[in-house]
This record gives structure tokens, C-alpha cells and sequence, in this order.
């Protein structure tokens, strides 16, 4: 039996999208994860997402279709956000900061955490 192959986030989504769509499908897996953490819940909504991040709605939906081309079967950032530990750092900074520009200038480096951690395939 053949043992299914061990890749990170940035590599499946490479696979299925390229560099550019994957970056900005993990660039909107990290504006998730900080509307998490200022909502204290997960977004109900792209609007609601776009709202809390001060995005255009047309913006945020760009965003999502880049992360479902990049991350086909993945409903939100959600379980790539928990599964790779981005989740609690993404609210520990919005803790200690309590601005969003700030947030997510601060959380660029947290990205490539979510990039670079494994997902079975």
C-alpha cells in the first residue's frame, strides 16, 4: 500500500493554483485568522470578514476565490489556521496590539507559518 504524501500548505496550493494564488489564498487565510481574533468567533461571512478587515467586499470575495483555487475542499482558513498553531498566535497579537493595521502588518510572518505546515493528501 502506498503511504499518502506528506506536503506543506504553500506546496499543495502551488500545485493547484501556482505562486500567485496560493500567496494570496494564505495571504487571506491570515486576514481570517485575525477577524477570528478580533471577533472572537470565526466570520460569519466573506461580508462580515470584509467588514471587520476594512476590505472591499469585492476585494474579500477576490481573496476567497484565490484561497478555494489554491485550497480546493477547504471551506475556510479555519482548520489551516488551527492546524498549523497561526490561530493562537493570530490572537495573541491582536491581544497585544488591538489594531488591525498593525495586526496585519505584524501577522506577515505568521503566513508562512500556515504555509509551511504539513497537510496530508
Amino acid at each position: 500500500m502506498r503511504k499518502k504524501k506528506q506536503l506543506t500548505w504553500a506546496e499543495f496550493g502551488f500545485i493547484n493554483a501556482g505562486f500567485r494564488t496560493t500567496t494570496q489564498g494564505l495571504k487571506f487565510a491570515m486576514g481570517w485568522g485575525l477577524a477570528t481574533a478580533e471577533l472572537g468567533r470565526e466570520p460569519r461571512s466573506v461580508e462580515e470578514y470584509a467588514e471587520v478587515m476594512g476590505e472591499s467586499r469585492a476585494t474579500a470575495f477576490r481573496n476567497q476565490q484565490a484561497f478555494r483555487k489554491a485550497f480546493p475542499g477547504e471551506t475556510s482558513p479555519a482548520r489551516m489556521n488551527e492546524t498549523s498553531g497561526a490561530q493562537a498566535k493570530y490572537d495573541d497579537l491582536w491581544r497585544a496590539v488591538q489594531n488591525r493595521k498593525r495586526a496585519a502588518v505584524e501577522a506577515q510572518p505568521i503566513m508562512f507559518t500556515v504555509g509551511g505546515a504539513a497537510v496530508s493528501i
